[in-house]
């Protein structure tokens, strides 16, 4: 079973160059601007939450040299 989400236009400028790409992709793949910019945004904000999991992780525990060593047996 397919969920669809409740969707809303927006409108966002974009420099001519950004947006003469994405017309290109856009054929290329037979897909349609709005679907490639949700594409576009949902993996980068996986990737924004990603960097903000590590670096939280980094912060609570950070390992000296001998430690780090220890840790991974060397």
């Amino acid at each position: 079973m397919e969920v669809r989400m409740s969707k809303i236009n927006i409108s966002a400028t974009l420099e001519r160059d950004v947006l003469r790409r994405l017309d290109a992709l856009a054929e290329r793949t037979e897909r349609n601007r709005s679907w490639l910019i949700g594409q576009a945004l949902g993996s980068y904000f996986e990737d924004l939450e990603d960097i903000q999991l590590a670096k939280q992780r980094l912060a609570e525990r950070r390992l000296t040299p001998v430690q780090l060593r220890r840790e991974i047996g060397v």
